[in-house]
C-alpha cells in the first residue's frame, strides 16, 4: 500500500506501548491519531512522559473511546489478561482494521494453555484462532496475510531466533538457556523485584524451568518442525521436540536481554553458515563470529546473533532489547508486512552505543 495510514495505542502509558508510540512517531508512513489508557486516561502522553514534549501531544482517552476508533491499525501494550476483552469489545463493535497484540492473550493456540502456564482461564478462546503468531523472520508470508497479531514474548524471541535454525533440522536434542534481562521487562508498575536496591549490584534467577515463555518456543518448535518434516514427506509424524531447559535471570540494568543457548549438535554442522542461510535475507538480524554484546543493540530494533563452535559443541548468543525486538520495535515489523512495507521500515534506528 502506498498511502499513509491512520494508527492508535492501547495502554499507551505502559513501557510498550511508550515504545510503540515512540517508534510511531517518526514512522514515515505512519500517523499517530489517538492514545487509550485506563489509569492514565484524561492526561495528556506529554505529561506521562516530558520527554515528548513537543513531540506527541496527544491526549489519552479511555477505553469506553474504542467503539468510535476508526484507524487502519490498533496496538495493545496492554498488561497480560487484558488485551482479551479489548480485542472482543473491538471486534463487538466491528472494528475492520488491523490488530497487533503486544501481551501474550493470544499467543498460545490451546486454551488449556494458558491455564497452565498463566494461571488463568481464557475468557474468549474462539478468538484465538484470528490471531497469527508474530514472529517476524519466521512467518513472514503469514503476517502478510494477517489481520490480527499476537506479537511473541521478549525471552520467546530471543530464544526462537537462535534456536531455531538448528532446530528445524533435527541437529539438536536438548539445550541449556541462560537469559539474563533488565528490569524494565516487569512493566513499568512497580514491585519488590524490580526495586531498585533489589536489582543493583544483583544477579537474581527466577522461575527456573518454569518461565511461561516456553510454551511458546515448544508451540513454535512443533510448527516449524511439522512445516519442515512436510517438505520432504507429507505423511511424516512431526518429530520429538528438543529440551529447552531454560533459567531466566534478572541483572542490574534496565533494558535489554544478553542470552546464551548452550547445545551438542547430533552430527556435524557448520554453525554460521546454517544462520547465513537463514537470516540471509533479515535486515534487522546482523550475525558476527563471537559472542555478542548487549550495548550494541539497546535502543535499536537490531538482533544480534554470535557464536561459538568447537567441533559439535556449539553456545550462540543472542542479544535484543526487550522492548523493541522483544515488544515495540517487532510489533512496528509485523504492521509493515502486513501493509506491505519493507519490514525495516521505520526501524534502522541506531542503538545508544554509550
Amino acid at each position: 500500500m502506498n498511502e499513509n495510514i491512520k494508527v492508535s495505542v492501547v495502554g499507551a502509558s505502559g513501557y510498550t506501548g511508550m515504545e510503540a508510540v515512540r517508534i510511531l512517531h517518526g514512522h514515515p508512513r505512519v500517523e499517530l491519531t489517538r492514545l487509550y489508557g485506563s489509569k492514565s486516561a484524561g492526561s495528556h502522553f506529554q505529561d506521562l512522559y516530558s520527554g515528548m514534549q513537543s513531540l506527541v501531544e496527544l491526549p489519552i482517552l479511555g477505553f469506553d473511546e474504542l467503539a468510535s476508533d476508526n484507524s487502519s491499525a490498533i496496538f495493545l501494550g496492554l498488561p497480560h489478561g487484558k488485551s482479551a476483552e479489548v480485542v472482543k469489545a473491538l471486534l463487538d463493535a466491528e472494528y475492520k482494521g488491523r490488530i497487533i497484540d503486544m501481551s501474550s492473550d493470544f499467543r498460545l493456540k490451546v486454551p488449556a494453555e494458558y491455564v497452565k502456564w498463566y494461571k488463568w482461564e481464557h475468557p474468549h478462546p474462539e478468538l484465538i484462532e484470528k490471531f497469527v503468531y508474530g514472529l517476524t523472520e519466521w512467518y513472514r508470508n503469514d503476517i502478510r496475510m494477517a489481520t490480527h497479531i499476537s506479537n511473541p514474548g521478549c525471552y520467546a524471541t530471543a530464544i526462537q531466533l537462535g534456536l531455531l535454525p538448528f532446530a528445524k533440522e533435527r541437529l539438536i536434542s536438548s539445550c541449556d538457556v541462560t537469559g539474563i534481562t533488565g528490569s524494565s521487562g516487569s512493566g513499568s508498575a512497580p514491585s519488590a523485584g524490580t526495586h531498585f536496591s533489589s536489582r543493583f549490584g544483583n544477579v537474581r534467577a527466577y522461575k527456573v524451568y518454569s518461565h511461561q515463555h516456553i510454551s511458546e518456543v515448544n508451540q513454535t518448535l512443533a510448527d516449524q518442525l511439522h512445516r519442515n518434516s512436510r517438505k520432504t514427506d507429507p505423511d511424516v509424524a512431526t518429530p520429538a521436540l528438543p529440551e529447552v531447559r531454560f533459567v531466566p535471570v534478572s541483572g542490574p540494568f534496565v533494558r535489554g536481554i544478553w542470552m546464551t543457548i548452550n547445545f551438542v549438535l547430533n552430527e556435524e554442522a557448520h554453525v554460521g553458515r546454517l544462520l547465513e542461510e537463514e537470516y540471509y535475507n533479515a535486515p534487522l538480524v546482523r550475525l558476527r563470529e563471537g559472542m555478542p554484546e548487549l550495548k550494541y543493540v539497546v535502543g535499536s530494533a537490531f538482533t544480534d546473533i554470535g557464536w561459538v563452535q568447537e567441533g559439535r559443541n556449539v553456545v550462540v548468543g543472542v542479544a535484543i532489547d526487550n522492548l523493541l525486538k522483544g515488544a515495540a520495535s517487532q510489533a512496528v515489523q509485523n504492521l509493515n508486512l502486513m501493509m506491505d512495507w519493507p519490514e525495516e521500515t521505520g526501524l534502522t534506528f541506531p542503538p545508544i552505543i554509550l
